[in-house]
């Protein structure tokens, strides 16, 4: 059975609104461009819906974009919003859910990389797409199943493939009343490393079970492979997304032994990233927002000294997914741009912040009336 068919589609339309967005303190020179959210579409027919800010010339103008990208598209005209989930049966010829990891950027040559699993065919795919999301290349892979694969990294050498005890749920997908996957109790975790050339199969290192929700970046170092991740207990396990207290997390796997060891860098990192810069080598700043249920804010994991700073946002508040947006050559130089919405009062607003000095608080506040969720993935594209 072949996969779906694979295409770009056209691009956004802009539909700037005539009315500038309050700013409360001085947005930075040079940030021109758009903070981005991309949301599934609420009749989950596998279109996505985007909105974000614009900011231009020291001001923020609210922006929403319309998009007829189709279902089988698996990326998308910006593929760092590539929905996690889609329907992967346009023309009716694949049951389910699409399921593709987030895609990554490859600074070197610019082409976003994922891995999508489909139900019922018994094989994954690395798929490799250019800076406008038409995929130039489609390598299979052996993997059964269809787990929910929500995470993906690059090495120099290798792609990263997480494989989750969350499997695709027939019986959940022919209801349509929630999301087609389920935690498997009993069933293996499994971190793999693919060869961006050569060998067609990732070579395998089990892990205790649990689920990954964001990869932060990966890197070889002394003829290992070193991976940090936001790792899950459990998800989907009687209720739909990850559940557990997450935490930012270690793997170092060694090709040459088989052997694996991990660890916990921290606790409570509901999100995480790094300078895109660093992809493929040894980073040194880890960016991110806390879990609320540990007192909700935006932190910055120093990983060479241990250290750690951060932005508390107050009760009641939920940070979305931050963006890193450069500044000046070094790791981290930059600005940290995240949406924060407070549900009770229904506000919401995008928060700039120096990334080396989150302690500091927002340089800027832009205020959101009627705000999107906090939740989403999220992108910054410059002007």
């Amino acid at each position: 059975m072949a996969a779906p068919a694979r295409a770009s589609g056209p691009a956004p339309t802009w539909v700037p609104s005539p009315l500038r967005l309050p700013v409360e303190g001085a947005l930075p020179e040079g940030l021109d461009g758009c903070f981005l959210q991309a949301f599934p579409h609420p009749l989950g027919d596998g279109r996505t819906l985007l909105s974000g800010v614009g900011l231009r010339g020291g001001e923020a103008f609210r922006h929403r974009a319309r998009t007829t990208v189709p279902p089988a598209s698996p990326f998308g005209p910006v593929p760092a919003l590539a929905p996690a989930v889609r329907p992967a049966n346009p023309g009716g010829r694949v049951p389910g859910s699409l399921s593709l990891a987030r895609p990554v950027r490859d600074p070197a040559t610019g082409r976003w990389h994922a891995v999508a699993s489909y139900p019922g065919l018994g094989h994954a795919e690395h798929l490799v797409a250019d800076s406008g999301g038409a995929v130039r290349h489609a390598r299979p892979f052996a993997l059964d199943g269809a787990p929910l694969m929500s995470a993906a990294a690059l090495t120099g050498h290798h792609v990263v493939v997480f494989d989750p005890p969350v499997l695709h749920d027939r019986a959940a997908a022919l209801a349509g009343t929630r999301p087609p996957y389920s935690w498997r109790p009993g069933a293996r975790a499994r971190v793999g490393l693919l060869p961006r050339e050569g060998a067609p199969e990732p070579r395998w290192f089990e892990i205790g079970p649990c689920h990954v929700s964001r990869a932060v970046n990966a890197y070889e170092e002394d003829g290992k492979v070193v991976v940090d991740a936001v790792r899950h207990p459990r998800a989907y396990d009687g209720a739909p997304g990850p559940q557990g207290s997450p935490r930012l997390w270690r793997w170092t796997l060694d090709p040459v032994t088989g052997a694996v060891g991990e660890r916990e860098l921290a606790p409570g990192a509901e999100t995480a990233l790094a300078d895109e810069r660093a992809t493929g080598r040894a980073h040194r700043h880890v960016f991110g927002s806390r879990d609320p249920r540990e007192g909700a804010a935006l932190v910055r994991y120093d990983l060479r000294t241990g250290g750690l700073r951060e932005h508390r946002l107050g009760a009641g508040k939920r940070a979305g997914d931050p963006v890193f947006v450069p500044r000046g050559p070094a790791e981290g130089d930059g600005w940290l741009l995240v949406f924060v919405r407070d549900d009770a009062r229904r506000e919401g607003g995008l928060l700039v912040l120096d990334a080396l000095d989150l302690a500091a608080g927002p340089y800027a506040v832009v205020h959101v009336p009627c705000p999107p969720p906090a939740y989403g993935r999220a992108a910054w594209l410059p002007a």
